[in-house]
């Protein structure tokens, strides 16, 4: 039985086997009974899905030594602090901290996209599609030993987000600003929001969610991989623009006025 405060995973007492041969680094956990994946769903995070439902049958989790447990049942780890990404699954936080989330709103297949939502620098990485192509990912990186290697990939690719944010955020206004379907929702970003349009295939396909500090805003584009960073809960773009027309029209003299009412 795995339990933290307040939560109880009914994980079986079936000893743990390796995935395969050569993956020494990932070990497998037996999955559940039927009674106990309905038991799960009353607090499953999102939809549960027919995939996700086999995939707890098979199994539900995996421990690894660069990761610690994890989880796909949704009770091992707290809830993801990043509004913006919920409903998800934190399926762990490493030893270094980060935290791999799974968004569980799509109503077939398997939870995603999948983030890794770094403490420093403050970014927010997509790791995958999917939680299929996450363990993918894992099982080829620890079968030809590379798993820390790509742990620190990801580390380098933070950084030079962190490093770009500013640039990065310009070029994504651009983007969406030519985007019919995403000018409403500019319009309604506080001004000094940054916006990150994760949409296109890029080497560094992240946002930094540090950049709004401790009194900022997250936004999104409804489930699409666009993101805002606000560092204060600000005036949208269009009432600034507003205002900036009011302080700056001409203002008529009351006779003047009188006679437009007039006439």
């Amino acid at each position: 039985m795995m339990s933290t405060a307040g939560k109880l995973v009914p994980f079986s007492r079936a000893p743990v086997k390796p995935l395969s041969r050569g993956l020494s680094k990932l070990v497998s956990v037996p999955g559940l009974n039927t009674q106990a994946i309905q038991g799960l769903e009353a607090t499953y995070p999102g939809t549960l899905t027919a995939d996700m439902y086999s995939l707890l049958g098979r199994t539900c989790g995996l421990t690894a030594a660069e990761f610690g447990t994890i989880d796909f049942t949704g009770r091992w780890h707290p809830e993801e602090s990043i509004s913006v990404f919920r409903p998800c699954l934190t399926l762990a936080i490493d030893d270094e901290g980060r935290r791999w989330i799974a968004e569980t709103s799509r109503d077939q297949g398997l939870p995603g996209p999948v983030w890794c939502v770094l403490p420093d620098p403050a970014v927010t990485l997509h790791v995958c599609d999917d939680l299929n192509g996450f363990l993918h990912l894992l099982y080829d990186a620890a079968e030809r030993g590379q798993l820390h290697k790509w742990l620190r990939g990801l580390q380098r690719d933070a950084r030079s987000i962190w490093a770009q944010r500013h640039s990065l955020a310009r070029v994504s206004f651009e983007i969406c600003r030519e985007d019919r379907e995403l000018r409403g929702w500019l319009a309604e970003l506080p001004f000094d929001a940054h916006i990150y349009d994760l949409r296109g295939p890029s080497a560094l396909r992240g946002w930094p969610y540090g950049l709004a500090g401790p009194e900022g805003r997250f936004y999104r584009c409804g489930r699409l991989p666009v993101f805002a960073v606000s560092t204060a809960p600000t005036a949208s773009r269009w009432t600034q623009h507003m205002s900036e027309i009011a302080a700056t029209a001409e203002i008529l003299a009351p006779a003047v006025a009188h006679g437009l009412a007039a006439a």
